[in-house]
């Protein structure tokens, strides 16, 4: 209890002492507010949305005393000029309210540009210390997009594949922005969005009048990644804007690939140059499949139309017939097919097939393929393949045909095989049909590399293998033709003792040790390797799945060095 009276007592005189100090009379005196007291409202919007088919803002104004009409002086900060802002306004007598009207030029507007503006109160006699003399705002016609949903986006220069959200413009329908392309590669810096636009037929881009069907453009826009060693930031840029590239007829593999029923596009692949400014980049503006966008609700179809030439086949009455195979993808229906005269021309048994005044056979499944030829030179199976009535896949392979009549050995198809690819390109190329020579012991793998044959020697008595130099079928678009062969054939240098290149009968593989080459130098040697299932069902392989890729290797450097890997091939704008 005593404890309880003397917090009371403590608490009573806290309140005495209050008292205490009080005075009767204050000593400090409001001040007296006099005027018409013109403020802004600290209410008002700080951002308005204004569009092409409008020209107005109205912003209000307010006043205290209202007792009388006044006319307010104002200033704008507006340097551009998009804004006309009135140099008065009027309150008539009782009006404690009234609008700025601020006017624009709608033509002049644009989506997604903001516009800024400060109003202040010039006449000062007006205003009050108790409101707002200034206001600022800005204003912006917002893009009309809605989202269409999960998409897919690839970029085989970088290697990834990642979930993406697709925009529509939706008044104007063939313009698309894919949010989240860049978010494996962002350093910090990624463009928020890529924005795509479909061009029809019509369109002016760089002076040109788009006359294809789903051309593609695309400003430059930030990749996200930074080069450290050039201190760059990496940029996709439409080939339009370079100057090898600024025709045209460069821009086709900027494309819509396939479109759904409702009329969007259903996968769209891009091919751009990677820039770095001022300093240069690596040009895939003529490529298929570098960059590759599959749109929410489409279901890509497998159109895969594949041809292989096995070889040639020369049955008990000595004709001579080019042996191939034509593989289907999934949602293909039938393949119609025909070979060239010797040297003919593709494109002109293209047009024939398809308008029907070329007699072409027509099968409806992956199957072997022989025709009769009768001499030596170069041939052209072309195929074309369709779905639903409607042509959705076309192929040319070159045949390097050799009549058994005038070069003696033919070859007999003895196996499958899985070649693995390291120097040149990457990756594994499965089903490839390996054969051997009626006479001697060169073996041959069809469709290898860019669909040539690889021929090398092996002596089964010593499992020691040789590859002499041929063409690789690819050809360097600043470099020429690339060629193959196993070191010890390129250089004096190597030994194949050092280098060998032999058959190891347990894991039935081969091992070559190549090197890839131009006339100016090798992009790369190493170990590749070819592991064969002997016996297999080589008159009709399995589909050939190509799953290579050319790794980023541009520019060749030459044997006296060790080998290295150039990754920038320099393009000026």
């Amino acid at each position: 209890m005593k404890k309880y009276y003397f917090n009371l007592f403590i608490a009573l005189m806290a309140v005495m002492g209050f008292t205490a100090c009080s005075s009767d009379k204050d000593d400090y005196e409001w001040a007296t507010v006099t005027g018409n007291q013109v403020y802004f409202s600290n209410t008002l919007p700080t951002k308005y949305d204004i569009s092409n088919k409008e020209n107005t803002i109205k912003v209000p104004i307010n006043r205290v005393k209202t007792d009388e009409a006044i006319t307010v002086n104002l200033t704008h900060t507006d340097a551009t000029g998009f804004f006309n802002v009135p140099s008065t306004v009027s309150f008539a007598a009782g009006e404690s309210k009234v609008d700025i009207v601020i006017t624009y030029d709608p033509s002049a507007v644009a989506y997604d540009e903001n516009h800024k503006d400060t109003l202040k109160i010039a006449s000062e006699e007006y205003t009050t210390i108790y409101g707002a003399t200034s206001y600022g705002f800005s204003a912006m016609m917002p893009s009309p997009y809605e989202s269409l949903g999960k998409g897919v986006y690839s970029d085989t220069f970088w290697g990834y594949t990642t979930s993406v959200e697709i925009y529509q413009n939706t008044e104007q329908t063939n313009v698309f922005r894919i949010f989240g392309c860049f978010d494996p590669v962002n350093d910090g810096n990624a463009a928020e969005y890529l924005q795509i636009t479909v061009m029809t037929p019509g369109t002016v881009l760089a002076g040109q009048t788009v006359t294809q069907e789903g051309l593609i453009y695309y400003d430059d826009t930030n990749s996200g990644y930074h080069h450290g060693t050039y201190d760059a930031d990496i940029l996709i840029c439409h080939p339009y804007g370079f100057s090898s590239t600024k025709d045209m007829s460069m821009w086709s593999y900027n494309r819509v690939l396939d479109y759904q029923a409702d009329g969007t596009p259903g996968e769209v692949q891009l091919a751009p140059f990677y820039y770095m400014d001022g300093v240069g980049g690596w040009n895939y503006s003529q490529k298929d499949g570098v960059i590759n966008i599959i749109f929410p609700g489409y279901e890509k179809k497998d159109y895969t139309l594949g041809l292989q030439y096995v070889g040639r086949l020369t049955d008990n009455n000595d004709q001579d017939y080019a042996q191939s195979y034509i593989t289907f993808g999934a949602d293909l229906e039938s393949v119609k097919y025909a070979v060239t005269e010797k040297d003919g021309d593709p494109n002109a048994l293209y047009a024939g097939i398809v308008d029907g005044s070329v007699e072409a056979e027509e099968i409806t499944e992956s199957s072997s393929v022989n025709w009769p030829l009768d001499e030596s030179g170069t041939y052209y199976l072309v195929a074309v393949g369709y779905a639903g009535g409607e042509e959705v896949a076309a192929e040319a392979l070159t045949i390097r045909f050799k009549s058994s009549h005038e070069f003696g050995p033919s070859f007999e198809a003895v196996g499958l095989g899985t070649y693995t690819y390291t120097q040149y390109w990457e990756g594994d190329d499965e089903d490839l049909v390996i054969s051997k020579s009626s006479e001697g012991n060169t073996y041959r793998i069809a469709n290898w590399g860019y669909g040539v044959n690889f021929e090398f020697e092996w002596d089964p008595a010593t499992n020691k293998c040789t590859v002499p130099e041929q063409w690789t079928g690819a050809t360097h678009d600043s470099y020429g033709d690339v060629f193959v062969s196993d070191l010890p054939t390129y250089t004096d240098e190597a030994t194949y003792d050092d280098f060998p290149c032999y058959y190891d009968p347990e894991t039935q593989t081969f091992t070559f040790n190549l090197v890839y080459y131009v006339s100016a130098g090798y992009f790369g040697m190493g170990t590749e390797t070819f592991t064969v299932q002997w016996g297999a069902p080589a008159a009709s392989p399995r589909k050939v799945t190509k799953t290579m890729h050319v790794r980023n290797v541009t520019a060749p450097k030459k044997m006296v060095k060790t080998p290295g890997k150039a990754n920038l091939n320099i393009q000026r704008r």
